[in-house]
């Protein structure tokens, strides 16, 4: 029992650590409602408080387990029992009453005194998977904050998308108007007019479509807060990432993630707690010994019979018809089966780990050009704007038009690399929502 609270407990501060407080919901966030302006930490707070069937089912395996380490130690808890048994029967020996009461009631209590390690074997490989499960839970979470901060982006990119494309749109729509002016004074013709209006009705197909994607992708993200009927109407942008970018140095974080992934660790704790079955499966054979106090009494006497008994009961399995080997023999092929996914699993992690250290690096690049484009388009919209202010022929709705493309293409990449960033830090065993919730 003290062990089973033991690793209650444990299992508590493993998700005490994972929870870091300034992450649980708060008064201003309620659960059952997604305010109308939300943002990512609120976000986080409302599914963290509304729950999500993956992590409900990653909990319900700790809860079983938990309940399977209770009933292995419940062997050696006390046991007690009452045994009523009213009964009469009739006598055909005429020397005899006609009735005889053959009664007899017993109280007894039992306890296993020492199985001689089976029991503590088997405690050992419950224990391991309670551990397991925990940090299964806890990659379940951290997959579902990772699911959560890429639907909020998607929904940010798609408001960004949508200026462009009604920026683009209301462009083509005033080309048009203009020349369905013009074209009636005769200075536009019929193939030219019906070229600016195919342009500007190709261009709001792509805003509808685009308006189309902002629905869907805040019903993704309600989806993810537990609250499909509920569509935040307005995001609050994240920051960009900082200028001044580590390169990530591969080997460093590949050792960290070999040691802290919690799926890593989780499939390793699998491994133990198989091993400790094995262990326990050599020790079958084991002697057993139990204590019992018996009251009781039997109304049909014969002789003195006694009231009370004490005893201890020894017993020593001596053959089990190859049932003991056989079962040994099936658990060593599972830890065979559970050693070679662990291996799949850290060789996995390399190419993993890898492929986001690389990819950061490119994105990093890309930052560096999306900001150069950045600059340039707004200096030379300046320019536009300027001459058109001095009443000189100039392209300004279509410098502002690629100017809010040249944002968008940069918020793109930046939330790529936030994004990267924060799977990274999740296969590291941090909370992935860290850096952008420290930022804030």
């Amino acid at each position: 029992m003290i062990k089973l609270l033991i690793a209650i407990l444990s299992f508590s501060l493993l998700l005490a650590v994972q929870c870091p407080a300034d992450e649980q919901p708060v008064d201003s966030a309620p659960a059952n409602v997604i305010p109308a302006f939300l943002d990512l930490r609120t976000a986080l707070q409302i599914a963290e408080s509304s729950g999500y069937p993956e992590l409900d089912i990653a909990e319900s395996k700790i809860l079983a387990s938990t309940a399977g380490l209770a009933d292995v130690r419940s062997t050696y808890g006390l046991r007690s029992g009452i045994e009523l048994d009213p009964r009469y029967v009739y006598s055909i020996d005429p020397g005899d009453d006609t009735t005889i009461n053959d009664s007899y009631y017993r109280v007894g209590i039992y306890k296993l005194i020492s199985d001689f390690g089976y029991t503590d074997k088997l405690a050992g490989a419950a224990e391991a998977e309670i551990k397991a499960r925990a940090n299964e839970f806890v990659s379940s979470r951290y997959q579902h904050r990772l699911n959560i901060i890429s639907a909020y982006m998607n929904v940010l990119l798609a408001d960004r998308r949508y200026a462009v494309d009604n920026e683009a749109m209301t462009i083509r729509y005033l080309k048009f108007d203009k020349a369905r002016d013009r074209h009636e004074l005769g200075e536009v013709s019929d193939v030219d007019l019906l070229g600016l209006e195919s342009a500007y009705r190709s261009a709001l197909i792509a805003r509808a479509r685009t308006a189309n994607r902002q629905s869907e992708t805040r019903a993704v993200l309600a989806a993810f807060l537990n609250h499909p009927d509920q569509f935040p109407s307005e995001l609050e942008p994240l920051l960009e990432v900082g200028d001044k970018q580590m390169m990530p140095d591969y080997q460093a974080l590949l050792a960290q993630a070999l040691e802290l992934n919690p799926e890593l660790i989780a499939q390793s704790q699998k491994v133990d707690s198989i091993l400790a079955e094995v262990d326990a499966s050599k020790l079958q054979n084991r002697p057993k010994l139990d204590s019992e106090l018996e009251l009781g009494n039997y109304e049909r006497r014969y002789g003195e019979g006694a009231k009370w008994r004490v005893g201890l009961n020894f017993k020593l399995p001596l053959l089990q018809g190859g049932k003991d080997k056989a079962e040994t023999a099936r658990l060593m092929a599972e830890l065979m089966e559970e050693q070679a996914q662990l291996k799949l699993m850290q060789n996995a992690m390399r190419k993993t780990v890898l492929q986001l250290v690389q990819e950061i690096e490119a994105l990093q690049v890309a930052w560096q050009a999306s900001k150069v484009e950045l600059e340039y388009r707004d200096l030379y919209l300046d320019r536009s704007r300027s001459r058109y202010e001095l009443e000189i022929q100039t392209d300004l709705g279509d410098a502002a038009k690629n100017m809010s493309e040249a944002q968008w293409r940069a918020d793109k990449v930046n939330y790529a690399l936030l994004l990267t960033q924060a799977r990274l830090d999740a296969l590291l065993g941090n909370d992935p929502a860290r850096r952008l919730l420290e930022e804030k």
